[in-house]
């Protein structure tokens, strides 16, 4: 589920912002071809790639995973160490 919510967010936001996937991957200093497999599924992106995009798309890591249906209730993760490990919970999730 969670990998399904990171490609959805993934293109959406990667179109909103009027790129490419050759023009995000030029950015993230990533394969086109890469982009290409991730957002159709064929690859999973390891940690670093995902903030490579993160950064390249200008977005918190958190932002390729949110999803509405099961949002955070605001203030439960006040603290930065609180908020790594939502982080890994949700990476560990994309790839189960």
């Amino acid at each position: 589920m969670a990998r399904e919510i990171f490609v959805e967010n993934l293109k959406a936001i990667r179109k909103s912002k009027g790129l490419t996937q050759v023009m995000l991957a030029e950015l993230a200093d990533l394969s086109p071809g890469l982009i290409g497999d991730i957002e159709s599924g064929r690859r999973n992106p390891t940690l670093t790639t995902i903030e490579k995009i993160a950064l390249a798309l200008n977005v918190p890591v958190q932002q390729l995973f949110y999803n509405p249906e099961n949002s955070i209730p605001a203030g439960i993760y006040e603290t930065r160490d609180e908020l790594k490990k939502l982080l890994h919970i949700l990476i560990d999730k994309a790839f189960e």
